[in-house]
Order: structure tokens, then sequence, then C-alpha cells
């Protein structure tokens, strides 16, 4: 495995320390990141926190910064030999990662052997057992069966030699080691007892996970032992609002709720340390929240729009209980995240993008947790689908990713009278259906009465690059490098198979549309690598000054501009892109969480979403999380 005891267990740096562990034990390493972030800029050179701030950059995936991090721990470590071996372990577990991502690219065995000899390096220092067999590991993909044999019996030895094997990492690696000499049987017990020994570490359960995955592609023996160690459950939930009290065919009374709530609590016990993403309307949202939180597992919840509108459009209607029961939620909840901060002003679309945001969250942390997420459906199949709504999000995971698991409202409906009285819901379960009678419909509010006066907001991928250093270039340069720079873009995006919606210029910066996250991904890539393989020396741009892309996706006006003769695009969401490409590192593609959330709902796996952590926006635009962009 990657991660060593003493990598684990000793904490120099102290609080800051801790609470990245505690973050990457909870499968959260984006979380452990932000605490890194904020801890770094006071302790710039503590190799230990250092070293942990690597060690989250790699559970998140980010594999560019956990190497930059890393070259400052090494430095700081100076003749720290343990915290060296960490070190080259971890350099050891980057270059793993890369076959992870792409297991069929050419230079397989390359990436494969640099990350064996990273191990190598780290175990030849002390000979600690947790280095040698991710060498040992390597060694069997690289075909030599020999040296990795021998390194798992020298391996085996040593924690022979221990009075016990007392931790998770000692029983996996001897697992690993039995694994790869052929000892099944005993691989099996070591891999339980390791598994036991982590109840709510989803971060070493993935970490042990990935590493079976690894393997299984020369010991099919390892398949079977990774079907026995259970990954948290990731859980994207929708469902139905509680009927409207004007609503003249039913389709979610409240008399239903009891039912409702004891079948999602029936689901949730099947799944293992569950982890939800979740709305929060009065009904079938807040229903599968309350039951989350009652047996402790991790609640998200994302809101599609300004918090009072949303308690406005989608709570009190309800009832005032249900805005109780929201405030009670959201309190609760381990997180709350906004699809965007403006108002609601009519547009369903913003519930599709909140919907889009659930599914695509849910996709990512599957990914990182190395399970595969499930969508769980509170619906009624014969209801009207409309923007937004749950069988919007069914038909599409369906599409997307695979049959979700539903709970049926006409069946549970069958033997409930329509004019059943509230039935209240047991306290074991949730907080009840309140038996008051219901408030009288909210009046439409003036900014949605006032819709017909303006273009409906639509969901769009947005796109801003620019040249850092340009603005010091002097005019003698400036029309040789505008020409390159034009002709480059122009190029790529006559290559496209599907042309942007809108693409414009301005000095050195690019601003291009696009209908579909995953076109504005490969727009981006495409343009990346073009751009980087120009010599701008010749054009008097210094090495490090590059282009830097930015990328976000949400909801948009679209109107017709008389300056331009054309129509074009406006509204926050495009504000928010633009802020976030100056604070874009030169020679990379960085996205908003929102767009990644928005590949992610795709199914597509063509693409790495890289966590970089929160950042400051330009013009005091506030934070934002912050992906950064690769091809796989």
């Amino acid at each position: 495995m990657t991660s060593s005891p003493t990598g684990l267990e000793r904490d120099g740096s102290g609080e800051a320390c801790e609470r990245i562990r505690k973050h990457l034990d909870h499968g959260a390493p984006w979380d452990a990141c932000d605490v890194f972030r904020e801890a770094v800029a006071q302790r710039p050179d503590d190799a230990d926190l250092l070293y942990w701030g690597a060690l989250a950059y790699a559970r998140a995936g980010a594999a560019s910064e956990a190497h930059a991090v890393l070259e400052r721990a090494q430095h700081a470590a100076s003749g720290a030999t343990d915290r060296l071996a960490d070190i080259l372990s971890l350099r050891g577990r980057l270059w793993k990662d890369g076959l992870h991502r792409a297991p069929g690219r050419t230079d397989a065995a390359a990436i494969a052997e640099h990350a064996r000899d990273e191990y190598l390096a780290a175990y030849a220092l002390n000979h600690d057992p947790y280095p040698g067999i991710n060498a040992a590991t390597l060694s069997m993909l690289l075909g030599d069966r020999a040296a990795s044999r021998g390194l798992a019996q020298e391996i085996l030895a040593r924690l022979e030699l221990q009075a016990s094997l007392r931790s998770f990492w000692d029983h996996v690696t001897a697992g690993e080691a039995e694994l790869l000499l052929g000892q099944v049987d005993r691989a099996r017990q070591s891999y339980a007892a390791a598994y036991a020994l982590a109840p709510g570490d989803a971060g070493s359960v993935a970490t042990m996970r990935r590493q079976l995955h690894l393997l299984a592609r020369v010991l099919p023996e390892a398949a079977a032992v990774l079907s026995s160690l259970r990954a948290a459950d990731v859980v994207a939930f929708v469902g139905h609002m509680i009927d409207a009290p004007d609503r003249l065919v039913p389709r979610f009374p409240a008399a239903l709720a009891q039912a409702v709530a004891g079948a999602i609590r029936e689901r949730l016990s099947q799944l293992h340390l569950p982890i939800l993403y979740s709305s929060a309307a009065c009904g079938a949202d807040l229903i599968a929240i309350e039951a989350a939180l009652a047996i402790g597992a991790e609640v998200n919840v994302v809101l599609p729009f300004d918090r009072a509108d949303f308690v406005r459009t989608s709570v009190a209607i309800g009832g005032d209980d249900w805005v109780q029961r929201f405030d009670a939620a959201l309190t609760r909840a381990t997180r709350i995240i906004p699809a965007t901060d403006e108002s609601y002003l009519g547009d369903d679309v913003l519930f599709e993008h909140a919907a889009l945001m659930i599914e695509g969250l849910a996709m990512l942390r599957g990914s990182q947790l190395q399970t595969s997420p499930t969508l769980l459906c509170v619906i009624d199949p014969a209801s009207t689908n409309r923007t937004g709504g749950a069988l919007q999000s069914y038909e599409r995971w369906t599409r997307r990713i695979g049959p979700p698991r539903v709970i049926d409202l006409r069946e549970l409906r069958v033997g409930v009278a329509p004019d059943a009285p509230h039935a209240p819901i047991d306290a074991e379960s949730t907080r009840g259906i309140p038996a008051a009678p219901r408030p009288p419909k909210l009046p439409v509010a003036p900014a949605v009465q006032a819709a017909a006066d303006r273009p409906r907001r639509t969901l769009k991928t947005l796109l801003f690059a620019d040249i850092k250093g340009y603005s010091r270039l002097p005019d003698a340069l400036v029309p040789q490098f505008q020409r390159r720079f034009w002709t480059i873009a122009a190029g790529e995006i006559d290559a496209l198979p599907v042309r942007p919606l809108l693409d414009n210029t301005w000095g050195d910066a690019l601003y291009v549309v696009f209908e579909a996250p995953r076109d504005g991904a490969d727009f981006a890539l495409r343009l990346l690598a073009a751009m980087l393989d120009q010599d701008w020396a010749t054009v008097g741009l210094p090495g490090t000054s590059r282009i830097r892309i930015a990328l976000h996706s949400g909801p948009v006006f679209c109107g017709f501009d008389p300056i331009m003769g054309r129509d074009n695009y406006f509204g926050s969401s495009v504000t928010k892109a633009a802020r976030i490409e100056p604070v874009t590192p030169p020679g990379m593609a960085y996205a908003s969480e929102p767009f990644a959330a928005a590949l992610a709902a795709t199914g597509q796996d063509e693409f790495v979403l890289e966590y970089t952590g929160r950042l400051q926006l330009a013009k005091q635009y506030g934070e934002s999380r912050i992906y950064r962009l690769d091809r796989r």
C-alpha cells in the first residue's frame, strides 16, 4: 500500500495535520486540501504538514499539486529518514496513479518503472514494509515475478518478526504479499482483519480497493478479494414534493409520507456508510435527509438558488412545519452547496442545474472512493416530466449511468384514501408531518411576474482564456503575437466536431460558449495543447507566460446584441467564469465545481478532474472550489 504507519500515526504538526487526517479518513480529500492550504500559509517549511498536504492532494487526484508540495517537503525533511521514506513512497504513489488513470497508454511500462524505483528508494532507507510491498506489486505488473515474490517473502518475514499484526496497514501489507505469493486464503483473512480495523475510514478502504484494482490486472485472485471489501455507498437522491393543496390528481399526498419514510429507511439500511447528495424541498427530499441523519450518514445538500427564495418556492408551500424541518436538517448537514446564489425568477432550469450537480458530485465522490454511486428516486413514473424534476433525473441517469433504484409512489398509494388525514411519522424515522392545515398558495414574486419581459435562462458551458504577461508586451510585438494567437484559436475552433454557440475575442482574451460541458472540456484541452506547443519567446513573452483557461457551467441569459449584430450570452455565470480565469496558473485549464459536476454527470470518463482547493476569485468575487481539467 502507499501510506505507511509512520505517515499515518506520527503527527508532529499539531491540530492542522490531525484535521487533514480526519478528512482523509472520512474519504473527503477535498476538505483536507482546504485545511492544508490554510495551514501552510502559517507554516510554509513544516515537513510534516507539507507531507500531509501532499497526501491530501494525492488522494484528491491532484497529482501536479502533490508533486510540487512534495518537492518542498523533501527539502524541509533534511535528514529525517522516516519522513523521507514517506515522501519517496508518496512520489511512487503519484506515478502509480498514472496507471490507474490510463492503463492502456503507450508509456505505461515506463510509468510503472518510475513508481517502482521511487518505492525501492524508500524501502532502501530502513526496509519499511510499506514501500516494499508497493515495489513488489509494481514488479509483478512489470512482469518481474521473481523480484516481486522475493520482495513479498522478505516483507512477510519482517512482519512475522513483530509480536503481532496490530495496525490496519500491517494486515493490508500482509494480505498483498500473500496474494503475490499465491496464498489466496491467507490473503482473504488478512484483508478481512484490515477491513475490520477501519470502520468509518472510507479513505483507507478506498486506497486498499484501488491497489487491488491495480493488482487484478495481472492476478485475477485480487478481484475476488476486492468484492469482499465493501466501500462506502454514495447516493444521489431525487424525489417528488408533497402535493400542493390544490393538486387535483394525487401524486404524493401527505398521507403517504409515513410509507415513503419507511421505504427510504429500508433502502438506506441496505447501504454501507451511506453518503447522501440531495436537494431539500418539502416531501421526499427532506424525508430522505432526516432518515440519513438519523443513522449518522454524511449528508450534502444542494440548493438550486438563493436560500430564502428556495424556502418560499419549494419548502413553505408544504406548511410551516416543513420550514422548521428544513432549517433543522441544514443545520446538521455536512455541507450546503449553492448551485447559484441568484434568485429563481421562475426559471425551472435552475432546478435542472441543481439536479446535475447532485448527480455529478455523487459521481465525483464515487470515483474518489473507488465505488459506483447510486441514484435513489421517489417518483411516480406516470406523472408529468418537467424541467429539473425527479423524473428528468431518473431518465438521465438511466440513459447515462444505468438503472436507478426506485420507490414507486403509485405502489405506495394503493390502499391509501385520497382524503386520508395526515399520518404522523414516528419520531424514530423523521420529525413528523404536520396535522395543521397548510397555508394558502403564496403569491408569485414580482420578479417572476416580469419574466415575460426578459429571456429565460438556459444552461451553458462558458470558457475564458488569456495569456499571462500579455499586458506587458510592447506594441512592436503585439501584432505578431495577436496574429498567431488568433490563428491557433480559430484553427482549433474550426476543427471541433461541434461548433460553439459563440466565440469572441478582445485583446489577448478569448470567450467561447458551448451547449455541453463535454464540448467545452474538449476544446479547452485542444487549445491548451496547441498553445503550449508554441515558442512564445519569439514574440517577447517569457517562458513562464502561458495560456490560462477557465471553465464554468451555469444558467445564463441569451439575447440579441444590436452592437454585435448577433445573440450574446450574459449573467452572473458569465461573470464567475471570467473571475476564475485570472487566478488560473499559466499552462492549466481550471474549472468550477458546477462545471466539474456537470461533466461528471455525463458518465463519460475521458477527462480527469483534479481538485485543487478553494480559491479566492478575481476582483473580490468570493471563493470557489476549483478543479484542474486534464485528459485521461
